[in-house]
């Protein structure tokens, strides 16, 4: 933080300044490290486990924001009977899929919800399969929409137990041996950062792409959102999870955006579905029905309206038909992987050089190998281009 966002940062220093303690977990020392508080080399790629060795603690030494979290978060909330854990369904949660190597949310269910899937035995998208958005909290909330809780927390099925016991695991002794953070040092950063929580205290946790950008990144911030959740540390001032991003390349692909599933302002992309392509299923399986996303439909008819202004009604979809649909994963890596299986025939490369510029440059060697043709327009070139072009404007 303190050498890709340093405007930022003369905040956090001022924070020091009045007492505020600063954690430093990177491999690597940076001179985010020099003016950290503590520093705390570890093993990349273990994110999670220190993560969840924080969670682990929180609640074995009695730390969570406890009015907090019975009132604010789901933890009261009692799942399903056919809702089984790793713990007792080998390794792995229920709902499970084998062939299709992916879960099925139905049994994740709260207790009193009923079935989520609709007619054609489809489960509807993530807003409406369980919690989320600003919807199926504990305590009155969860009494008003009929879902069952138990606000000692003490329920074996409530959320708050089931993430107990998947949490047991990240001892002190589990971090020192596969994180390879001593224990004396994990308790020192457990207390200190499980400390800023309470009615008077909050902590924020501050990530890069040193989160994002692991195949379990969203796993990890998974993980951190929980751990914030568990201390109050969520919608309070000082708290939070704050994304450092680059403003000109990652957080532009969201917002112009560039990536290939969103539009702007988030909204998904329609996937093309059998049978259910129009407007109104498409609102259906992204509204949620409460919080932001309860207005959906007027966030995605805004930006019809705005696309394609008067010729945009609500007898025709406001245009809605005339947008892409998703067949498929068109991520960066999915074509790269379409590469490397044959799929792909030919390749435009402009400004870049994927041999070297990518997390798994061998495997795009390796693809770019198996084309017919690779078409690439070198960097010296465009300049060349520019500078005839400026050369043949008039004075």
């Amino acid at each position: 933080m303190a050498e890709n966002h340093p405007v930022g940062y003369q905040w956090v220093m001022e924070a020091r300044e009045r007492g505020a303690k600063i954690i430093h977990v990177d491999p690597r020392y940076t001179r985010t490290s020099a003016t950290a508080d503590i520093w705390v080399p570890f093993r990349a790629g273990t994110d999670i486990l220190f993560l969840g060795g924080i969670v682990n603690y929180a609640i074995t030494h009695n730390k969570i924001f406890r009015d907090y979290v019975v009132n604010y978060t789901n933890a009261p909330v009692i799942l399903r009977e056919d809702m089984l854990d790793p713990e007792v369904n080998e390794g792995v949660w229920s709902g499970w899929d084998e062939a299709a190597k992916k879960y099925d949310p139905e049994t994740w269910l709260y207790e009193g919800s009923g079935s989520k899937k609709d007619a054609g035995g489809q489960t509807p998208g993530h807003q409406d399969a369980g919690g989320g958005h600003g919807k199926d909290r504990g305590g009155e909330a969860a009494n008003e929409q009929q879902y069952h809780s138990d606000l000692t927390l003490e329920h074996p099925r409530c959320v708050y137990q089931v993430m107990k016991r998947h949490f047991a695991r990240y001892t002190p002794e589990f971090i020192e041996e596969h994180a390879g953070v001593p224990k004396e040092q994990f308790l020192k950063v457990a207390e200190t950062f499980c400390n800023a929580s309470g009615p008077n205290k909050t902590a924020a946790i501050c990530y890069a792409v040193g989160f994002t950008q692991h195949s379990k990144g969203v796993q990890i911030i998974r993980t951190a959102a929980i751990l914030q959740l568990l201390l109050g540390n969520i919608g309070r001032p000082g708290g939070g999870i704050l994304a450092l991003r680059g403003h000109a390349s990652i957080q532009g692909s969201t917002d112009i955006p560039t990536l290939y599933d969103i539009l702007p302002g988030y909204l998904p992309m329609p996937f093309y579905e059998q049978g259910a392509n129009d407007y109104k299923s498409y609102l259906k399986k992204h509204t949620s029905s409460a919080g932001v996303w309860s207005n959906f439909g007027k966030f995605s008819t805004s930006l019809l309206k705005a696309w394609y202004g008067d010729a945009a009604t609500k007898e025709n979809d406001y245009c809605f038909d005339l947008l892409p649909r998703v067949t498929g994963d068109h991520s960066h890596f999915g074509y790269w992987l379409d590469m490397q299986d044959g799929k792909v025939e030919g390749l435009f490369i402009m400004g870049q050089n994927p041999a070297v510029g990518a997390s798994n440059s061998g495997l795009q060697r390796t693809a770019m190998s198996k084309l017919k043709w690779l078409g690439r327009r070198p960097r010296g070139e465009q300049r060349q281009v520019k500078v005839r072009e400026k050369a043949e404007q008039p004075a």
